[in-house]
């Protein structure tokens, strides 16, 4: 339990520094690079500390941890730091560090104050369920990712941008859109996993609310890919439907309490 509470306090820790480096930053326009590099760094260590508090939990719990509303938000945020880290080393992109971590840092501290660090796990569940979960987390990490990369595209344009700053607004650009495909890719998969072969979806039954949910959060976003490719649906269109729409969805992807009702049918 001590090296769980160490763990996950000291990368909580790290990421809320971070987040108040790169709010100085933005709040001043004063960015330097020292200043960018010191966040990366404390963003990567953050990573690593709460993903060994995650391991932590698994092992010493032996058991699932993803069974609560503040478990599944921390799952994403943990996934959203994981992508970002990876994509920020291989594509060079450090435009959306500020983003990303206001919204790592705000998923966590609402696990924080649902359900503080624990080791208690549930009994692992079917491959069927975990596989769900799984797919359902990371496509919520690629839509918050992808939201965080529209911010940072729409922010870039305007401001002034140097040549290097107009290159990479445009790769957050066109990043953004790649991750709502994959995350869309995931969710259907999940959608499908649990009609055909977890048999969950069925009128009149228990989870069709988040099922039906995550169905037209599918829908829609397909829809705004679709209409992206004409000119009006770029710039803040795009962005303001890939950041509400994430807000929308995340409270599914939480599968929060009062989606456990019915449909009233």
């Amino acid at each position: 339990m001590i090296l769980l509470t160490a763990t996950w306090s000291l990368g909580y820790a790290a990421l809320a520094i971070a987040v108040a480096i790169l709010s100085y930053h933005f709040l001043t326009r004063r960015r330097t690079a020292s200043g960018q590099q010191t966040a990366q760094v404390l963003l990567t260590i953050s990573t690593i500390l709460l993903w060994t508090s995650l391991g932590v939990r698994i092992i010493r719990g032996h058991g699932w941890a993803f069974y609560s509303p503040a478990d599944l938000a921390t799952g994403i945020a943990l996934l959203l730091l994981a992508l970002y880290v990876v994509w920020s080393i291989v594509a060079h992109q450090h435009t959306t560090a500020w983003f990303v971590s206001a919204i790592a840092l705000a998923l966590l501290s609402y696990a924080l104050i649902r359900q503080p660090p624990t080791l208690s796990t549930q009994p692992f569940p079917s491959p069927g369920i975990r596989a769900g979960t799984m797919l359902n987390l990371g496509g919520g990490a690629l839509l918050a990712l992808a939201a965080a990369a529209s911010l940072a595209t729409l922010l870039g344009r305007s401001s002034h941008q140097t040549h290097n700053s107009d290159l990479a607004t445009h790769s957050s650009d066109r990043a953004s859109e790649a991750f709502v495909r994959v995350a869309l890719f995931c969710l259907a998969m999940s959608l499908a996993i649990d009609t055909w072969w977890l048999q969950k979806v069925g009128l009149g039954n228990a989870n069709d609310a988040q099922q039906a949910g995550i169905a037209v959060t599918w829908m829609v976003y397909f829809c705004a890919i679709r209409l992206r490719t004409q000119p009006d649906w770029k710039g803040w269109p795009w962005t303001a439907i890939v950041t509400v729409g994430f807000g929308c969805t995340l409270p599914i992807l939480l599968n929060v309490p009062w989606l456990e009702t019915t449909l009233a049918l």
